[in-house]
């Protein structure tokens, strides 16, 4: 038989084997963190345009069925009037109205509804400056009436912000256009 010599690792083969080692543990940690980070900045835009989106829906369904909207001079609130319902919640006809003045106004930084219940937060973190315009700060109105002396439609308008992570936020911004469906006819 022939002498073999066996051979131990040496210390350089260790130390080396160890630094690739860590090396690749802090690729995988770095990995993980930068793709939470993102997966939460991803999960707070998603929030913050369901708040908005949920918000101007909300005001949809309010604002539908209204016989008589004002807009406030600054489009920061609206006034506006339902129709009476029977004990069926059907309308009564000839529409009229039910006697409860109704408000949406920004108050502070929130949305809220005012008039015929508790008042009701809909949207909180409201800014008043759009990011899609130029450089990122023109103010906007949040309602504007159509056009015509009578309100038969209205652009609501929101922008919120909310916390997406650490040291981010999201901004989000939603729009539609709601059309009255119960504007009572003009007496000649």
């Amino acid at each position: 038989m022939k002498n073999s010599k066996r051979r131990g690792v040496s210390l350089v083969e260790t130390v080396t084997a160890a630094g690739l080692a860590v090396l690749a543990f802090y690729g995988a940690t770095m990995l993980f963190v930068d793709g939470s980070v993102s997966w939460l900045r991803g999960y707070g835009r998603m929030d913050a345009e369901t708040k908005t989106n949920d918000a101007v829906r909300a005001i949809a369904r309010e604002v539908r069925e209204a016989m008589y909207v004002n807009v406030d001079a600054n489009g920061l609130g609206i006034t506006y009037e339902l129709p009476a319902t029977d004990n069926n919640g059907n309308y009564i006809t000839p529409i009229v109205w039910d006697g409860v003045t109704r408000r949406i106004e920004l108050d502070g930084t929130s949305l809220r509804i005012f008039g015929g219940q508790t008042p009701q937060t809909i949207c909180s973190n409201v800014v008043l400056t759009d990011p899609d315009s130029t450089g990122g700060t023109a103010p906007y109105r949040i309602f504007a009436p159509g056009t015509g002396s009578i309100t038969r439609s209205l652009t609501v308008m929101l922008v919120s912000s909310w916390n997406a992570d650490f040291n981010h936020t999201a901004t989000s911004r939603s729009r539609e256009i709601i059309y009255l469906r119960n504007i009572p006819e003009l007496e000649n």
